[in-house]
């Protein structure tokens, strides 16, 4: 289990969720590409179809500190991705997208409190992230987890120092009763 970060069940369906690793590059792009086009729109801000480009991204080296979540169903398929840009110690930027198929189960909330703990472990000073004004699920996933939003255009920009927040993410873990494997240590 030591790849395993946790466990989840809701609505009958057990899910699991773990880093992503470069042999899920393939299964990655390919839930991109299941997505309806608001699900995309909300998640890059923007039409974006470049999934195997954004994928390369994850696992390059200037994402020094970056890395993926993935969130599976008992089929191992992508019920939830998060992702976390970092190219310095100094911040990271969340984002995450969830299937149409397994909204409202709470699959976003746990894959940002894994990418809020993931990157405080590896030292991380500041979380942000950058939600659609619309994409309300986002926006209180954002407050939830202690970032502080502002406004900008049609964006919120949430931004909290992790040292702050961590707990904040571990507790909405406990909250939502995920079996945690995650070493919080750091």
């Amino acid at each position: 289990m030591d790849d395993i970060l946790g466990k989840y069940k809701d609505g009958g369906i057990n899910y699991t969720f773990r880093y992503a690793k470069k042999e899920d590059k393939r299964k990655i792009i390919e839930f991109y590409e299941s997505m309806d086009n608001e699900s995309i729109y909300f998640r890059f801000l923007s039409f974006y179809k470049d999934f195997s480009s954004h994928v390369e991204k994850i696992f390059g080296e200037k994402n020094k500190y970056g890395f993926a979540v993935i969130g599976e169903d008992e089929g191992k398929n992508i019920a939830a991705l998060g992702e976390n840009f970092s190219y310095s110690i100094d911040s990271a930027e969340l984002a995450f997208i969830v299937s149409p198929h397994h909204r409202k189960r709470g699959l976003g909330t746990i894959v940002a409190a894994f990418l809020i703990l993931g990157s405080y472990i590896r030292g991380i000073k500041i979380m942000e992230a950058y939600f659609h004004a619309e994409n309300s699920p986002a926006y209180k996933i954002g407050l939830k987890m202690g970032l502080n939003m502002e406004f900008e255009e049609d964006v919120y920009h949430g931004k909290a120092p992790l040292e702050k927040i961590y707990t904040i993410a571990l507790n909405a873990l406990k909250e939502k009763g995920v079996q945690v494997y995650l070493d919080i240590k750091k």
